[in-house]
């Protein structure tokens, strides 16, 4: 096991237990509501199917008969051969039918699955996504309800086809002659034992195999992501470098199972299909004692020693039982993951002021946020200033509930934001993020996320607000641009300029800015600074921000200094107070006065 608990190390996660065999009909059970009759017709018609797949075996078992007895006859033959044909084509119709079901309620049922997840991560605290990477995100949402395409739309059907079959020619055999029933069947149980086995040694491993793989997934997609950095710096070797390892980790997990499972797994496939050496040996002998004739020997050497290739499907089928189990596991516990505490209620709230009271707050065990206290007033401009790292955006992104406070509580119109339920809260209070996120269709479809049924009208007039018309008219389809993944084509200022144009769409009461100038041109910045003055009219607005000037005018200023209140005021009050402020204050001016190679510059002049 030293391949796989250095692919435990390396994966740098905690292995999982076990998988447990159920997860998978657990899945099933709850979100399979619409599957469940197709799933039931589908068993039923692949029933009828078995039964058919055993009229060619009795048909040729006849033959034989007539063959010994000396009653065979071409028309014998002919009407025998049409008989088999008929439940040859009537087998495969009812088993294509029965696979057709199963496919629909498999796909319905990963339809709802991987919507029901989708609605259960959009309620998730965003701690719970801090660390992952979207590989292992995409694996869980997309690569692993696939899974259980395997076990819905061929595992039920075909896997009630090999239990049926198997059980009829149990019964059959044993009614022919029990002797020789045993016979037929001594071998099964030692090769299944031995199945059971390897695939117990390999079910240990699951746990690495997947943690390797999201991984891997993980290191690829950075690794793609991250192409212009890698380049700019030169460093193609060493960020290559990590996604190998994680490759050639899984591929040594995967090495490591085989090896597991290869020597009792080949017995397996040597033992299922050897029962013929026991059937003829026993067969002999009970003919010599003139206890078994010879149209009995022939019956159990042409269903005897097929007795095994039910049991040989059913297995190709749940080999990889513990991969899907795993998998259901893992959205077994994403599904049961804890979601915000939601009270579903709709408050009416006399204003919008946003008051913090003595608010906690952390990472992990790390606490960032100490003690804070301050009151954003309702229709009044707040901002939230400090040098880098003193926790202005994550106070920030407490106000939407992003995260949940530790101690104390943040009151909206008078009321704890966790008593106002988060439909309403979210129509409260809208978010624009320094690190502007869109989706790949086009920009009306990203502007209508601030407001589903937003007419073409309204689209223009929220452009118009957010100074982005302009541009957005400008581009070859206007509001119809496809704006591909992330928004590339656009520049940064345009991007902030349309998410504050989805903010005015919303017309929520309590806008949040984070550090919307920070990747914008002058230019750009010019522009914002008009639209985020048309989106505060008569709106609480609560501000992060680093670039001082654009937050002279603001009603309050609120200072931070590592996660603790430092002062707060009015701008000319806080320069005249000569504290922290004061210093941000005299740094950023100092700042813009500096410039490129300013010593050369006049070192030159004099």
């Amino acid at each position: 096991m030293a391949v796989s608990e250095n692919v435990e190390r390396s994966a740098g996660s905690e292995v999982p237990e076990r998988p447990d065999f159920f997860a998978s009909l657990k899945l099933l059970m709850r979100y399979g509501e619409g599957a469940k009759p197709l799933l039931v017709l589908s068993a039923f018609l692949a029933t009828g199917a078995v039964v058919l797949e055993l009229v060619p075996i009795w048909v040729v078992w006849r033959l034989v008969i007539a063959l010994i007895d000396g009653t065979a006859s071409a028309g014998l033959f002919a009407s025998y051969a049409l008989i088999a044909l008929a439940a040859v084509i009537a087998g495969y119709l009812l088993m294509g039918l029965a696979l057709g079901l199963s496919h629909v309620a498999a796909f319905r049922l990963i339809h709802a699955l991987r919507l029901a997840m989708a609605r259960h991560l959009a309620r998730l605290p965003m701690g719970w996504f801090a660390g992952r990477r979207s590989g292992g995100a995409k694996k869980l949402i997309v690569d692993e309800p696939e899974r259980l395409e395997i076990l819905v739309a061929h595992g039920l059907p075909e896997g009630v086809s090999a239990i049926g079959t198997w059980l009829a020619v149990t019964i059959w055999l044993f009614a022919v002659d029990w002797r020789m029933a045993l016979a037929a069947i001594v071998l099964a149980p030692v090769a299944f034992g031995l199945m059971l086995s390897a695939m117990g040694r390999t079910s240990r491993m699951v746990g690495q195999y997947q943690a390797a793989g999201e991984r891997m997934n993980g290191a690829i997609v950075e690794y793609l992501a991250g192409m212009a950095v890698i380049k700019i710096f030169n460093r193609s070797g060493e960020s290559l470098g990590e996604a190998a390892t994680a490759v050639r980790d899984y591929a040594a997990i995967e090495t490591e199972m085989g090896r597991q499972f290869v020597p009792r797994g080949a017995l397996f496939y040597t033992l299922v299909v050897a029962n013929i050496c026991v059937i003829l040996p026993v067969g002999m002998l009970l003919m010599r004692s003139g206890t078994l004739n010879l149209t009995g020997l022939a019956f159990f050497v042409i269903l005897g020693a097929n007795y095994s290739q039910p049991l040989l499907k059913l297995f190709n089928l749940f080999h990889n039982m513990a991969h899907i189990s795993m998998a259901s596991t893992l959205i077994e516990d994403v599904l049961g993951t804890q979601t915000q505490t939601d009270t579903g209620k709709r408050i009416e709230l006399p204003n919008r002021e946003v008051k913090f009271e003595n608010v906690r707050f952390g990472y992990d065990a790390h606490e960032v946020i100490h003690d804070v206290s301050f009151t954003a007033g309702d229709g009044a401009v707040t901002a939230l200033v400090g040098p880098s790292g003193s926790g202005k955006s994550t106070l920030a992104s407490l106000i939407p509930r992003l995260h949940d406070v530790w101690e104390g509580r943040i009151t909206l119109g008078g009321t704890d934001i966790r008593d106002i339920g988060i439909d309403q809260l979210m129509e409260e209070v809208a978010f624009v993020f320094q690190d502007t996120f869109l989706f790949s269709g086009t920009i009306a479809e990203n502007l209508r996320l601030g407001k589903a049924g937003a007419t073409e009208a309204e689209l223009h007039a929220a452009a118009r607000a957010a100074r982005a018309h302009a541009f957005i008219t400008a581009l070859p389809d206007g509001y119809e641009t496809k704006l591909g993944e992330g928004g590339a084509a656009l520049s940064g200022g345009e991007r902030q300029r349309l998410a504050i144009a989805r903010a005015i769409l919303k017309n929520a009461p309590v806008i949040v800015l984070d550090e919307a100038t920070a990747f914008a041109d002058p230019d750009s910045e010019a522009a914002i600074q008009e639209a985020l003055s048309e989106l505060a009219r008569d709106r609480t607005l609560i501000v992060v921000a680093h670039r001082l000037h654009t937050i002279m005018g603001a009603d309050r200023i609120v200072v931070l200094d590592q996660g603790r209140l430092a002062e707060t005021g009015r701008h000319g009050d806080l320069v005249a107070q000569g504290g922290l402020y004061a210093r941000l204050w005299a740094d950023y001016t100092a700042a813009q006065a500096i410039s490129l190679r300013g010593n050369q510059a006049a070192e030159a002049a004099q």
